[in-house]
C-alpha cells in the first residue's frame, strides 16, 4: 500500500481523498489549532506536526507521496501580490526543502490560478526549477471542480510530480486515444447536479427547505478592489429564488450581485453543511467549532473529489491490480 503525508494539512482535504483512493496517512503538518482539531478527530492515530519549518527528515517517515497546498495569499490576484517574497506564499521553500530531504516518489501541488501570473511568471518558475533540480518530471494542469461532481466553479492548479521520470503527465492528463463521453459545458444560469441535497430525504423537508431545490452556480467573484480575481475564503453566499422553487446561487466571497439586482431573491448565508457538501466533505467534518471556524477552513481547503479523481491515476507499482478503477471514465475538461 502506498503511504502520504501533507504539508499545510488544513482540514485534511487531501488525506481524506488520498485515502478514499487507498493509500495510508503517515503523517500531517499544520500549525492552526483549529484545523488541528479537526484532523485529531478524524486521524487519532496520525503523527501531527505543526510549523513546516520545525519538520524535516529529523522527524518525519519517508512516504510514496508529499501533498499539499502552501498558502496563495501573496500569489493571489486578490492579494497585494508579494509572490514567493511575501512571507506567506514564501512558504513554499519549507515544501521544497522537505521534498529534497525526503525524496518521495510523488508530490502534488495546489493553489490558486493566480500562481501562474505571480511576478509574471517568475514564481511559478521558480517552482517548477525547484522541482525539475530534485530530478521530478513536472506537469501542471487548472481543474475547475464542477467536473467532479460538486455544484460549484472553482478553477485551482494543480502541479504532480514524479521522481526520475515523466509519469506526472500521464497522471494529470488523458490519453486521447482513450473513448470517452464529455460531460456538457455549463454556462452560468444552468442546472447542475443537486449533489448539495440532503443524502436522506428524511433529514430534510423538501417542500420547505431551500437546499432541496437544484443549483445555480455565480460564475463571477470580485475582490475588494473591484477587480475579477480570487474570491475570499471565509465567506460563503447563496441567494435563494424564494419564488422559482429552489435555485440556489452560490459564489466563494461576496456575491456577485446584490441582493437588489436580483428580483425576487433573498440572500443568505450557506450553512456549513451545505459548504462542505460543496466541497466534498462528509456531513459534519467540520463540526464542533463556531461556525466562523468552519467558514474559513472550508473555504481554504481544497476539493476533496478533485483529489481523488489525481490520486486514483498514480500508478501503484507495488500492487499495480489493486485498484482495477482507478482510473476515471470520465476526464476533466480544460
Amino acid at each position: 500500500m502506498l503511504t502520504s503525508g501533507s504539508l499545510f494539512t488544513g482540514i485534511g482535504g487531501f488525506d481524506l481523498a488520498f485515502q478514499r483512493a487507498g493509500l495510508r496517512c503517515s503523517w500531517q503538518a499544520e500549525n492552526d489549532a483549529k484545523c488541528n482539531y479537526v484532523l485529531a478527530h478524524h486521524w487519532p492515530n496520525v503523527r501531527r506536526y505543526g510549523d513546516v519549518r520545525d519538520a524535516g527528515r529529523h522527524n518525519l517517515t519517508a512516504v510514496d507521496v508529499i501533498s499539499g497546498g502552501f498558502p496563495c495569499q501573496d500569489v493571489s490576484v486578490a492579494g497585494k501580490r508579494k509572490g514567493l517574497a511575501g512571507e506567506r506564499s514564501g512558504l513554499w521553500f519549507e515544501f521544497h526543502r522537505i521534498l529534497k530531504e525526503l525524496k518521495p516518489r510523488w508530490v502534488v501541488v495546489e493553489n490558486v490560478p493566480g500562481l501562474l501570473s505571480s511576478n509574471r511568471g517568475r514564481d511559478f518558475a521558480v517552482i517548477l526549477q525547484g522541482l525539475a533540480k530534485l530530478r521530478y518530471g513536472v506537469a501542471w494542469r487548472i481543474l475547475d471542480a464542477q467536473y467532479a461532481g460538486v455544484p460549484q466553479r472553482r478553477r485551482r492548479v494543480f502541479i504532480v510530480g514524479s521522481l526520475g521520470d515523466g509519469r506526472a503527465a500521464e497522471v494529470l492528463f488523458e490519453s486521447e486515444g482513450v473513448p470517452w463521453n464529455p460531460s456538457p459545458s455549463r454556462e452560468e444560469g444552468k442546472r447542475t447536479t443537486p449533489s448539495i441535497k440532503a443524502s436522506s430525504p428524511s433529514r430534510r423537508n423538501a417542500g420547505s427547505d431551500p437546499i432541496a431545490g437544484e443549483l445555480v452556480i455565480a460564475n463571477t467573484v470580485h475582490s475588494r478592489e473591484g477587480q475579477r480575481g480570487e474570491p475570499a475564503s471565509d465567506q460563503f453566499i447563496a441567494a435563494y429564488n424564494w419564488q422559482s422553487g429552489g435555485d440556489v446561487r452560490h459564489s466563494f466571497g461576496k456575491p456577485s450581485l446584490s441582493a437588489n439586482q436580483v428580483p425576487a431573491v433573498g440572500v443568505r448565508r450557506l450553512t456549513p453543511t451545505e459548504c462542505e457538501r460543496l466541497q466534498g466533505f462528509p456531513d459534519g467534518w467540520t463540526a464542533g467549532q463556531s461556525d466562523t471556524a468552519r467558514y474559513r477552513q472550508l473555504g481554504n481547503a481544497v476539493c476533496v473529489p478533485v483529489v481523488e479523481w489525481i490520486a486514483r491515476r498514480i500508478p501503484d507499482e507495488l500492487s499495480p491490480q489493486r485498484f482495477p478503477d482507478r482510473t476515471p471514465k470520465a476526464p476533466f475538461r480544460t
